[in-house]
């Protein structure tokens, strides 16, 4: 796990370096990986505390901030240059960037559920997916309402009823196709990933 952890920072350094050496405009992709580097920083800390209350704390902040790994597959909607990446090298770098900070919030939020499952001792492959079932629900609610009303983490500990209202206005025929969406995208990759360490 440790060298895991030094890898993924390593990653989102050179990933950061890399949009400020391009001066990539636009959202800050680089605050969004670091969000979901937060994640798995919660997940990796809860593995190795000895103290049942601080774990049962991190586990916590770790739901708030889980969302924030797949949620970064909602930034593809900033990749107008993608068109001209097999025709044009600086968007083909552009795209190697913006991919690249993708793909390392998934690999940091599917590495944060494997540690989850392990702490909370999960033993049963039922368990786990229904397990995985749920948080990828929860999720694509946070994602929905972090894209469009533009809630962040914390907003469910300093607004919580604003949190609660906007989750529940999700659930209606039009807007029920994104939280399944991203459901469905979720599951498939823990249920493909997440295995036995």
């Amino acid at each position: 796990m440790k060298r895991q952890f030094i890898v993924a920072h390593g990653f989102f350094a050179i990933i950061a370096l890399a949009f400020w050496y391009y001066s990539l405009k636009g959202p800050s992709l680089v605050w969004n990986i670091f969000l979901a580097l937060v994640a798995y920083d919660f997940s990796c800390l809860a593995r190795v505390t000895k103290y049942q209350w601080l774990k049962a704390i991190l586990l916590l902040a770790w739901l708030l901030f889980y969302p924030n790994t797949f949620y970064m597959l909602t930034d593809v909607v900033h990749m107008s240059f993608a068109r001209d990446i097999l025709t044009d090298k600086l968007s083909f770098i552009y795209y190697l960037i913006y991919m690249s900070s993708i793909l390392l919030a998934l690999v940091a939020g599917v590495l944060s559920v494997r540690y989850v499952i392990n702490i909370l001792k999960m033993r049963n492959w039922l368990l786990q997916y229904s397990f995985m079932g749920i948080v990828s629900f929860i999720s694509s609610l946070a994602i929905h309402i972090g894209r469009y009303e533009r809630l962040n983490s914390w907003n469910a500990i300093t607004h919580p009823s604003l949190v609660i209202d906007e989750i529940l206005k999700v659930f209606s025929y039009s807007e029920i196709h994104f939280v399944l969406g991203f459901t469905f995208m979720q599951i498939l990759c823990l249920w493909l990933l997440v295995g036995k360490e």
